[in-house]
């Protein structure tokens, strides 16, 4: 397993193939590579042959690789050797997909014991439309929450969600003026449409729809749909709830069509920070080999265990 992994092993098995790019640098071309399975990821490279090696397997999810594993910038990276598309019947899927820590399961009990919470009868009945929708709460309960930053994982959309609600639940107790019902169903529901941004299945990545339209608006619209079906839904409690779910980036330059502007859409930015945040930090955590956790791009920063 990935987790596994020390400096100078010589390994070889069968892993999920989920980046590949081909690198110019001044001595020719380079092959970048991630690999995942159930326990972690690690990066890959390939000095020799980029593009031809890239060709054979560019469209490939699984792949079989043997490789050194070394360091590189503070974090394990895989020299590979040799590496091909894995076939059908070599390997054993439940070993190379990571699925939410106490299975999707107990995902929807938590669900459940949130649910039976909310006292407000319209948004108890929204919640209970999401529940009985045998499909999309499917997609709900398995989905990842993103493609490769925070809870990217089988059950990683669900986990995240219902960690921020458990976390609303406890800042409501301090701050009484919190709408608790309406910040815990903005919570729920503020990810949602992840459930069509992602594909599913062994390699992570976006649908056509999900690039296009992205999941702030597909989610609004599943709410929408939803409100549809409630007789006499409240249009001032509808434009909250969905101003949650269009504000929950916090800014205009991270994806929300509209800055928060209620207490609870504050709040639920916050929280999604917090719980978002918090998991890379786990994630980095379980990879590192030092009290350095490697470089984290998208925050530009080194993170510190020790």
């Amino acid at each position: 397993m990935i987790s596994d992994f020390a400096q100078g092993d010589n390994v070889t098995g069968f892993f999920v193939l989920t980046a590949a790019q081909v690198i110019p640098y001044d001595r020719g071309e380079r092959l970048r590579l991630e690999f995942s399975d159930s326990s972690g990821k690690i990066e890959g490279i390939i000095w020799e042959d980029a593009a031809l090696v890239y060709n054979q397997i560019k469209d490939a999810e699984v792949v079989k690789v043997r490789g050194l594993v070394s360091t590189f910038r503070d974090k394990a990276q895989l020299k590979v050797e040799k590496m091909r598309p894995a076939k059908d019947g070599e390997y054993d899927l439940s070993e190379l997909l990571k699925v939410v820590d106490g299975g999707i399961e107990r995902q929807q009990e938590i669900f459940d014991e949130i649910a039976v919470t909310i006292e407000n009868e319209f948004l108890s009945e929204l919640l209970r439309l999401l529940r009985n929708d045998a499909e999309l709460f499917e997609k709900y309960t398995a989905a990842p929450a993103g493609k490769r930053f925070h809870h990217d994982y089988i059950g990683g959309l669900v986990q995240h969600s219902l960690s921020i609600a458990s976390l609303a639940d406890r800042v409501c107790k301090h701050y009484p003026l919190l709408d608790r019902d309406l910040l815990i169903c903005g919570a729920i529901f503020h990810d949602i449409g992840k459930t069509y941004e992602l594909t599913s299945g062994v390699k992570l990545d976006y649908t056509d729809e999900g690039r296009l339209v992205g999941h702030i608006t597909l989610g609004d619209q599943i709410v929408v749909d939803y409100i549809s079906e409630i007789p006499d839904f409240p249009e001032k409690l509808e434009n909250k709830l969905r101003h949650l779910i269009a504000s929950h980036h916090g800014e205009r330059q991270y994806g929300s069509p509209v800055v928060p502007l209620t207490r609870e859409a504050y709040v639920l930015h916050l929280l999604d920070r917090i719980d978002s945040g918090l998991n890379v930090f786990d994630d980095y955590d379980q990879k590192r080999d030092s009290d350095w956790g490697g470089y984290v791009s998208l925050w530009e920063r080194y993170l510190y265990f020790g």
